[in-house]
């Protein structure tokens, strides 16, 4: 396998030992490629903008531009995987909005940058889990992965997926306790969203990867919030 990756640090030392580490991992998982250290998030945008990189490992507080404002702004490649290092977990929903591969705490093992460098890497498509609902006189089989988020209106529950919507009188609790609670978050009464699909988690809402924006329960702000943030760390550590 070939891959291009950069390294971005401002700290030098830091930089030299990640960037070693980095390239003696890659050997081990035979892994063949350049790897590029910069000291900036300009550096490496000014770079990345003349040869695209596959992996990108970004410090987020750096001088200057920010490790997260640096991947946002190439946000739109997604052929460029980013993973967060940083010493602080207070930009993990950031990060996982911006599809990072991986969010790994400062200092980083070997094991955990082996496990960030293979969730880069392209995996055959897992057999999808079906939810089998009643719609009408059918039962239509639904990938669960698909599913975007639930909505009632009218005491009708329309299930939405990436391609298409699916209406179904089954009451949306009993939707959910079909659903994986790890995965789907009921954020109120009328709605239930796959956290996969959620793009900004605010104090108030939360807006999917679509722009659609669904006000958050106004009892359980906080739980929901925490919720999301467990989701992102178990995310983060493959599991």
């Amino acid at each position: 396998m070939w891959f291009d990756v950069a390294v971005v640090d401002d700290n030098d030392k830091e930089l030299k030992e990640l960037t070693e580490r980095i390239g003696n991992v890659c050997s081990r998982m035979d892994i063949s490629g350049r790897l590029c250290p910069f000291y900036s998030g300009e550096e490496f945008l000014a770079a990345n903008a003349l040869q695209r990189f596959d992996i990108v490992f970004m410090d987020i507080y750096l001088k200057g531009i920010s490790g997260i404002d640096a991947a946002r702004s190439i946000s739109s490649d997604k052929s460029c995987r980013f993973i967060f290092m940083t010493v602080s977990t207070d930009h993990a929903i950031e990060a996982f909005a911006l599809n990072a591969a991986h969010y790994l705490l400062k200092p980083a093992d070997d094991d955990a940058i082996s496990e960030a460098i293979q969730r880069c890497i392209p995996q055959p498509p897992k057999k999808d889990r079906v939810l089998e609902i009643k719609s009408g006189r059918i039962t239509v089989p639904i990938p669960i992965d698909k599913i975007r988020y639930i909505e009632v209106k009218d005491k009708l529950c329309m299930i939405h997926t990436d391609k298409e919507r699916i209406d179904t009188h089954t009451a949306l609790g009993a939707l959910c306790a079909l659903l994986d609670n790890s995965i789907f978050l009921r954020i109120q009464q009328s709605f239930a969203v796959n956290m996969h699909y959620i793009d900004s988690f605010f104090f108030d809402r939360i807006v999917l990867r679509n722009g659609k924006e669904i006000t958050l329960s106004r009892n359980n702000k906080t739980e929901l919030r925490e919720r999301y943030q467990n989701f992102l760390f178990h995310l983060a550590r493959g599991e």
